[in-house]
């Protein structure tokens, strides 16, 4: 089994840690490559059960805090996922209920389902001659010197088609947060060029899990030229914007509080779902999403013409606070994470950030979209639990020393304090 070495100032491997020796240097792009077959796609139900409940749950917790919100579901779930592939015990088990499946193998299945899906959307609109672009990709970047394990490499390659590459955090922590910034930006097609903000990668980095997805499509009708109309806001002021309608018509649902319409992409391997509360009801239907509404608002009880907006989201929800309201607290914790699947021992690693970014852009002839997760693992340390304490509440001696010797230059006791 093998281990990430570097030459120069790279970070020791943590103890117990089975690895595999590669040599590197500063500014390299030596890549750990495992040989090993990618994952099965999952069951598609159960894949999209599992990150549609697993998105909602978060969105919830952050569409209050800006008035458009935007996250990607898959992006997110994805970097939790290649985390909890070297997660154990109480760290494991959090990361399990929140991502809905337990076990890398069922949540690499989903996200391989997925994926299976996205090239099938892809295969589709190229037979009809109307190409849709989507890219998602996994990377990992692992300091120099540290002591990963090698089955955690493989659980990457399998589970989410990633080989490491080898990264200077201890030497120059700016450059490799340029680097992969740069990484991102090229993925997202420069719509996110600073995933990683100034000081988020420093030298105690050892480990950063990225996932970058990037859609481009068109409708597979467009929609009709803009004209005025009005829009009321989240706070009941009407605002005049341009709108836009469907050249024809489209699936629609009624349900509770709220009606739904869905309009296609070209090939229909992607569609858009728009589902609108009645007045008064936003926050009430928010609070209900879940996976069955989803597939109801999905559904096609009538047919009707779109009337819309055009608009323009981009987003850096705090999805950190967001999963720890979830239940996911020991992965973000010092000395009480467990990522030993990782390397070392449990309270050796944990997450020091969990980043996202995602922007969309939606006209009369498609939509463009795109989004970065990412989360960076630095050194743990032993839960210190509370501090002991001295109850000086009897007699007592003390004394007053220069520290180079420890001489004492005072001496004496207290029998009276009063």
């Amino acid at each position: 089994m093998s281990a990430v070495t570097g030459c120069g100032s790279g970070a020791p491997p943590l103890a117990d840690s089975p690895t595999r020796t590669v040599e590197t240097r500063a500014g390299s792009s030596e890549r750990f490559v495992s040989e090993i077959q990618r994952t099965a796609p999952g069951d598609p139900a159960g894949a999209r059960t599992a990150v549609a409940e697993f998105g909602l749950d978060l969105f919830r917790r952050v569409h209050e805090a800006e008035p458009n919100t935007l996250i990607s579901p898959y992006s997110l779930y994805t970097v939790l996922a290649m985390a909890r592939a070297g997660a154990r015990g109480d760290t494991a088990d959090q990361l399990d209920a929140v991502l809905r499946l337990h076990g890398p193998e069922a949540q690499g299945g989903a996200i391989a389902a997925v994926d299976a899906g996205i090239g099938a959307a892809l295969a589709a609109a190229e037979r009809m001659q109307q190409p849709i672009i989507i890219t998602a990709s996994n990377e990992a970047w692992v300091a120099n010197g540290f002591g990963i394990r090698q089955d955690y490499l493989d659980q990457l390659a399998r589970q989410f088609a990633v080989s490491a590459v080898a990264a200077d955090f201890a030497g120059n922590p700016e450059q490799m947060r340029v680097e992969i910034n740069a990484w991102v930006s090229e993925r997202t097609n420069k719509l996110i060029p600073e995933l990683f903000p100034e000081r988020s990668i420093d030298s105690g980095t050892l480990l950063v899990l990225v996932n970058a997805l990037y859609l481009k499509a068109s409708w597979l009708v467009p929609f009709g030229p803009p004209v005025s109309g009005t829009f009321t806001t989240g706070t009941g002021k009407p605002v005049k914007v341009p709108m836009m309608s469907t050249g024809s018509r489209g699936p629609a649902a009624t349900g509770g509080g709220w009606m739904a319409a869905t309009v296609p992409y070209a090939g229909y391997g992607l569609q858009m779902t728009l589902l609108v509360p009645d007045p008064g009801r936003f926050a009430d239907v928010v609070a209900r999403l879940d996976g069955e509404l989803l597939t109801a608002a999905s559904a096609k009880d009538e047919e009707i013409i779109v009337t819309m907006p055009g608009f323009k989201v981009t987003s850096k929800p705090a999805v950190e606070d967001a999963v720890k309201e979830l239940g996911v607290v020991d992965l973000f914790d010092s000395g009480y994470a467990d990522l030993s699947g990782i390397a070392g021992q449990p309270g050796d690693l944990y997450a020091t950030a969990f980043l996202h970014q995602a922007t969309i852009t939606v006209d009369r002839y498609g939509t463009e979209a795109t989004a970065a997760t990412a989360l960076a693992v630095g050194a743990g340390g032993a839960a210190s639990g509370p501090p002991r304490q001295l109850r000086i509440d009897r007699p007592f001696l003390f004394w007053i020393a220069e520290t180079a010797t420890g001489a004492p230059l005072f001496l004496g006791s207290v029998s009276d304090p009063s």
